[in-house]
């Protein structure tokens, strides 16, 4: 449930934000030429960039998840070291 939360909002905030870029580049005269061509180029690395910056996001999302997956593997060691120390004390009597 959490984790669906964090999507959705996540979701939400970048739509947002690639609405109000847009909307900012349309309106607020960003272009430096009246040429399509540019326009459209402009543009093009204005989606290449955002493009870009969530690819990194989700670089570093996967990176937090390696490492929370390692430490549960590391604990899960441990706590089978533990067991295999009990069974082998019970053995023992």
């Amino acid at each position: 449930m959490k984790n669906y939360t964090f999507k959705a909002f996540t979701f939400a905030l970048l739509l947002a934000m690639v609405s109000v870029t847009m909307s900012c580049s349309v309106f607020g005269g960003g272009s430096y030429s009246n040429d399509p061509a540019v326009s459209a180029q402009e543009q093009q690395v204005s989606l290449l960039k955002q493009e870009v910056r969530e690819a990194e996001r989700l670089a570093e999302e996967a990176k937090q998840r390696e490492k929370a997956a390692k430490n549960r593997l590391k604990a899960a060691e441990h706590e089978l070291k533990a067991l295999e120390e009990q069974a082998k004390r019970r053995s023992e009597y």
